[in-house]
């Protein structure tokens, strides 16, 4: 056997249960250790190593409890008005300082200040030449995280400002640990993006189709409306008493002032008539008192008068005052006198004595001889039965005023 056999299969058997060489996928923390070593390097020459990447997600408020002391603060705008952030501790702000100033990164610990707005001009290059790297790399995954279109736009000096810069949504933080020219420093970047982008606004043209749209459907849906003709006050024992073929008196004036309502809203008053030989309604106009009597339930149409079964204008007592029984005003109402007293209801009444004696009145029999002659006695009215039938309902159409 030949030198180049033995080898070749002293080489096979070293190669015996090993797994072939796998390609490591693309994933966040990958594509930021690859972003930030080649954006270091572009721009300023500086040597800079990730050792660890974490990814959580987390709201702005506990966020700024975990910026480090005087850390460099730099606000990321990004599309459609969405913001980021990026955070520099003091020993990566010192030693990108140092490298564009000394050309090298100090061994010595860096001077404890807050960062000035020249930190952050200096840092704003190495800043988006890392986003750009880390947007162009992620793409590789099969799931992208969205961190697209974003690049340093100011300097935040407080903490506190994050709260109130910051829309309360979750947001998703790479905590990055650095290490800086060779060894010689070590430092941690927090870079934060939103967990999720806000869905784009709908266009002009949009909002005015689904507008459309919905006022389509909406003025085709059916609406109920129903008719009063009028509203009766009875009381309950007259109620229980109703029976079929009984009248219930309804006035003339009704027909003017026919109720029209949905859902038992008022929507409109109406006049009833006629047209081509059916009933119609006309719509009147109607005021805010109008509407507000007949959500009452009361007397719907307003002006003095008395319902169709009992009255208004009664007292506390359930009995009707004076004017409603007699259609005079109350005296006790009247104003004083120009003495200062009330006027009393006997002042202009004459004395007991002047009126003639009950002797003197003619007895009950005979009304009709005393001037009232030309009355007929109850013997003469119509029967019931021979009154006109009421027909189908309030008015045949005939007899209605045509609304044309």
């Amino acid at each position: 056997m030949s030198d180049a056999e033995i080898i070749s299969a002293m080489r096979r058997k070293a190669g015996v249960g090993r797994p072939p060489p796998e390609v490591q996928p693309m994933s966040p923390a990958k594509a930021l250790t690859l972003a930030l070593a080649k954006a270091a390097e572009e721009t300023i020459g500086l040597v800079l190593q990730v050792t660890e990447v974490g990814e959580e997600r987390i709201a702005m408020s506990r966020l700024a409890e975990e910026v480090p002391e005087n850390a460099l603060m730099t606000l990321l705008e990004g599309p459609e008005n969405i913001y980021g952030l990026a955070v520099w501790d003091r020993n990566t702000v010192s030693a990108i300082v140092e490298q564009q100033t000394t050309g090298k990164v100090l061994t010595l610990p860096p001077e404890d200040r807050a960062p000035t707005a020249t930190d952050a001009v200096m840092c704003s290059d190495l800043c988006n030449q890392a986003l750009r790297q880390f947007e162009n790399i992620v793409t590789e995954m099969t799931d992208p995280p969205d961190v697209a279109g974003f690049h340093a736009a100011a300097q935040l000096r407080e903490t506190r400002s994050l709260v109130m810069a910051f829309d309360d949504v979750p947001y998703r933080l790479y905590r990055i640990r650095v290490r800086l020219g060779r060894g010689a420093r070590d430092g941690v970047v927090f870079l934060v993006f939103p967990y999720d982008m806000p869905k784009p606004k709908a266009s002009d043209t949009e909002t005015a189709e689904f507008r459309e749209s919905f006022q389509n459907v909406v003025m085709k849906s059916e609406a109920c409306l129903d008719t009063v003709l009028h509203r009766l006050r009875m009381p309950l024992a007259d109620v229980t008493a109703l029976s079929e073929g009984m009248m219930l008196p309804i006035p003339r004036e009704a027909i003017s002032r026919v109720e029209l309502r949905a859902d038992d809203r008022l929507v409109s008053r109406a006049r009833l008539g006629q047209i081509n030989g059916k009933r119609a309604l006309r719509l009147v106009l109607c005021s805010e008192e109008d509407e507000g009597l007949g959500e009452t339930g009361g007397a719907m149409f307003g002006g003095a008068g008395v319902s169709a079964i009992g009255g208004f204008g009664g007292d506390a007592s359930g009995g009707l005052s004076q004017e409603a029984e007699t259609g005079l005003p109350d005296p006790s109402g009247f104003p004083a006198l120009a003495g200062g007293e009330a006027a009393s209801p006997e002042a202009d009444l004459p004395p007991l004595g002047d009126l003639p004696a009950t002797g003197d009145l003619p007895p009950l029999g005979q009304t009709g001889e005393a001037g009232n002659g030309d009355l007929p006695s109850l013997g003469d009215l119509p029967p019931i039965g021979d009154l006109p039938p009421l027909g189908e309902g309030f008015a045949t159409p005939d007899e209605l005023p045509p609304l044309e």
